[in-house]
């Protein structure tokens, strides 16, 4: 079943390591058939499997596996994100450039434009609340409501700078 002519690769599939998914070409060569083959020294599929590749080559090819996944993920997380406008591709270079004049036109793009957009506003409020030491620690109760009830973004900053002036 499985041979150095048609092993494509091999990974563990769980957290547990205890299935495998083997891939393979076809007799043709123009499909992938996958399996899935248990974790089992003792399985007849698995004593193939070692022919063509070793433990240590299964462990380690999962691992990157698992490593580009996360990568790929990451990437269309920030392109979604860009896509709605969640984040300019000039704040996502802040570290690289934050005294670049497109960061600071990037920064009032995020304030001005779609004032009304209710996933920008409950990410402004949320980042208020977490990351500005004067509104996070602050007991000024009627300061925090506007915060919170604020319905654009001009309200919601009127708010924070009256809380931390």
């Amino acid at each position: 079943m499985f041979n150095k002519d048609n092993f494509v690769e091999a990974s563990f599939i769980d957290n547990d390591r205890k299935n495998i998914e083997v891939l393979t070409k076809s007799d043709d060569g123009k499909a992938v058939i996958p399996t899935i083959i248990p974790f089992n020294e003792e399985n007849h599929m698995f004593k193939e499997l070692m022919e063509v590749t070793t433990l240590d080559k299964l462990h380690e090819d999962t691992h990157n596996k698992k490593k580009a996944e996360s990568e790929l993920y990451k990437q269309e997380v920030m392109r979604i994100a860009k896509e709605d406008g969640l984040l300019s591709s000039m704040v996502s270079n802040v570290a690289k450039e934050e005294s670049n004049d497109e960061y600071f036109t990037s920064i009032i793009d995020a304030i001005t434009k779609k004032q009304d957009d209710e996933d920008h506003l409950f990410a402004f409020k949320i980042a208020a609340f977490e990351n500005i030491k004067q509104i996070n620690e602050s007991d000024d109760v009627e300061g925090k409501k506007k915060i919170r009830q604020a319905k654009n973004k001009i309200e919601l900053f009127r708010a924070v700078f009256d809380m931390i002036e």
